[in-house]
Order: C-alpha cells, then structure tokens, then sequence
C-alpha cells in the first residue's frame, strides 16, 4: 500500500512541475509580444496559482493519499494555459481569475477533507437535489435577454457575473446517482438470480423525466443548445448505466427529438441562434463571434502563431464561451489537439474510475462528472468550429468563468475522493462484494 501511496503522489508532483513549467513559459513567451501589455504585476497572481497547486498536491497526500495521480495534474495544465492565453488577451482578468481559483481551492479542499465517506452525500441527496433545481432555473426567471450570447445563463449580481447553473446541475447529478444507485444494485441483483426481474417499477422513469424538463426549460427558455445538449447526455448516460432498458431509452430519446422540433419552429430566440449557425453573415450580433473565430484559427495553422502573437482578442467572447479560439491560433492544431487529448484523457479516467466503483452511487456519479466535464468541453469546442449553434458553454478549466471554476474544481474533487476511497480491484466482480458472497452463499 505505501508502495502505491508514494507512486501515485510522485506521478501527481511530477505533472503538477511539469504542468508549472508548461505555463510559466507560456507566460514568459507571450510577454514578449509587440502588442502584448502583460506587465511584471501579473507574476504574484502567476506565484499565487503555482502555490494553490502545491497546496492542493500537499493536501491530497496528507487526505486523500491513494487518490488517482492523474487527474489533478490534467486540470493543473488547461487552467495554467487557460491563464497564460486569456490574461495575455486582458492583463485586468489575473486578479479576478486568481481570486475565484482560490474559491475553488477552498472548495477543492472542503471535499477532500470534509466529506469522509461519498455515502454522506447519498443521505443528503434530496436538498441537494431541491437547490440544484432552483440553481438551474434561477436564469431562467431573470432579465437576462436571451439573444445575448454573453448573459444567456448568467446572472449579474453587482459586479459579479456568476453562472449558477453549472453548480446546480453537480447537485442534480449527485441527486439523481443517489436514486439510480438503487436501480443499479436492484439490476445486478436480477443478474445474480437473488431477486426476480420487475418490470413494473415505474420510479426509472422519474430521473429520464427529470432530464428531459430540466434539458427542455433549457432548450425553450434559454435557446442554448449546447447547455441542453450536455443536460441530456449527463443524465441519460447515467440512465443508461443504472437501467439499461432499450424501450425507454428510446422513448426518451424521442421525447427530447420533438421537444428540439418544437422548440426550433416556435421559439423566436433559437431561430435567432439557427439562423446565424447557417449564416452567420446573417445575423451580426450573434454571427460575428462565429465568423471571427473561423478567421482566426484558419491564421493559426498547424503550428499556431505562438503565445502572444496572435488577435483573438477581436472575437466577442473569447475569454469565455470562445476560449478554444487563443489555443487554435496561438497553438495552432497540434497544441488544440493536446488540448483535446487532455479533456479526452480527462473525461476517460473519470469513466476508468466509474468501473472500478465497489459501490453502485460511486460509480454512477463519476460516469455523471466526467460526462459532464467532458460534455461541456465538447460542446465549447463544438460551437467554436461551427459545428453547434451559439452557445454559452465554457471551457472547462481554461475560459475565465469564475463560478463555473468553482463548480469543476468540485467535481475534480470528487472524482478523486471515489479514486481514493475505491482503490483498483484485481476481481471485477468485487464491485459488488455484498451481492457476489450472497449469491455464492445461495450456491
């Protein structure tokens, strides 16, 4: 065990320095630029960044201390080129970002140390689930003007601009792994003959429902397709691992197809967003954003501009829901494609952890996070290449949205709580301990 502890904490220290050096030389490069106006009053919030990841490297060996060494590392290197990239474009955000990455820490820390057992977030599912629900749709019944692509899921509380729909939408998946975590146990009881197969259990509905009116107030009110779309894939995916049953998903599946139907001939608002996603020359509010970035990451080429040297800064957004455009231009392809590989990397460790749950709610809640943090870095992705309508999706890790920082340092967080406490399994069928010695006990 301490042979394991040590590896996976000298893996960790070894990207986190790696990852450091990555970004302080993306800094240092970008500062040299003609038309760059990073000063030397941007190194303490650079210091200030560096120290937070060794903090939070200290506290997972002390807490957490066979937690998996990859993960943090990972999201250590997209939010040190996320600052390097965006800061250069508007030197004013490394206050601002600095400060909500402490945020996150602090929130990085409150669920590595606080909470013990991930069984202590299943007794509380139900208040979670009740503020995650108005956390969704607390944007829906504000002033926000839907056609503004800056606002679309945000609220303006004095100066802060926090999108509090991200953080809700955590609390709905840790909800709903609690009620399907039963459903789950219930179908590996079916497999192991304990229990006869029932069909009439119609609460497996409530999680597809549940989905499907938290994706369409999305779709409807908001007219993001990018949010929607993430909604549905989180909770569907989890759905599907838990249930696994074809007619419903089919049914779901066809439900959220005429809801998308609907909304495209009857809301004014995503008729906008369509129209300008076909041509975008049609509609300059929301298409300049669209046609910029494609100007700009054609410049960037297969070996990007470098740090500094490129002119992102003229796309609506681009620190935020167009943050991929500075990675394709001053990265070129090779370093978007890094980039990608990471969220791929990232998303794919969290669904590696998933399958080495011992306990039905571990495991479905991590599939939920990483198709939620891989799904937003899709669909951010997605809509800077065109290949979605406009969307107000963040860049996980990397856009300067400070709320949502907070959101996935937490989800970050608790994807290494279920690594630490469920370490690998030789005996896949150990998942379920209680159910195998019983089945074998019945043999």
């Amino acid at each position: 065990m301490t042979t394991d502890v040590n590896q996976q904490r000298i893996v960790e220290l070894t990207l986190l320095l790696l990852a450091a050096f990555i970004t302080c030389a993306t800094v240092a490069i970008a500062a040299v630029g003609d038309q760059v106006e990073i000063t030397w009053r941007v190194a303490p919030y650079l210091a200030a960044l560096l120290i937070l990841w060794a903090v939070a490297h200290v506290t997972l060996r002390q807490r957490a201390p066979t937690a998996n060494g990859i993960l943090f590392p990972i999201a250590a290197l997209l939010q040190g080129l996320g600052f390097a990239l965006m800061v250069r474009i508007d030197p004013s955000l490394a206050a601002r970002q600095t400060t909500w990455a402490l945020i996150g820490v602090v929130g990085f820390f409150v669920v590595v140390v606080g909470i013990r057992g991930l069984h202590q977030l299943r007794i509380v599912r139900i208040p979670l689930g009740i503020a995650g629900v108005l956390l969704v749709f607390l944007p829906l019944i504000s002033d926000s003007d839907p056609s503004d692509l800056e606002i679309s899921l945000a609220l303006q509380l004095g100066p802060l601009h926090v999108v509090p729909g991200e953080l809700g939408k955590l609390l709905l998946i840790i909800f709903f792994a609690g009620w399907l975590a039963d459903h789950r146990t219930q179908n590996t009881a079916e497999f192991w003959g304990e229990t006869l197969r029932i069909e009439g259990d119609r609460s497996r509905f409530i999680p597809l429902l549940g989905g499907w009116l938290i994706t369409s107030a999305v779709l409807i009110f908001q007219s993001d397709v990018g949010s929607a779309a993430v909604t549905f894939a989180v909770f569907i995916s989890m759905w599907w691992v838990a249930v696994g049953r074809r007619t419903d998903l089919v049914l779901s599946l066809g439900a959220i197809t005429a809801t998308a139907v609907l909304a495209a001939v009857s809301v004014p608002e995503l008729q906008n967003r369509l129209t300008a996603w076909i041509d975008p020359w049609s509609n300059p509010e929301l298409g300049a954003a669209i046609t910029r970035s494609s100007f700009a990451l054609a410049g960037g080429g297969l070996t990007g501009t470098g740090p500094g040297a490129g002119n992102a800064e003229w796309v609506p957004g681009v620190t935020d829901h167009f943050a991929f455009v500075p990675v394709g231009e001053e990265l070129g392809f090779f370093g978007a494609a890094a980039v990608i590989s990471g969220y791929l990397l990232l998303a794919g460790m969290g669904l590696r952890i998933a399958t080495k749950a011992r306990r039905e709610f571990d495991g479905v809640l991590a599939i939920g996070i990483a198709v939620f943090l891989g799904g937003q870095a899709w669909a951010s992705v997605a809509t800077t290449l065109r290949l979605l309508p406009p969307s107000a999706m963040s860049l996980p890790f990397i856009s300067i949205n400070g709320s949502a920082l907070l959101t996935w340092n937490l989800a970050l967080a608790l994807l290494l709580k279920i690594s630490e406490t469920v370490p690998e399994a030789s005996d896949q069928t150990t998942v379920l301990p209680g159910i195998k010695l019983e089945a074998e006990r019945q043999s």
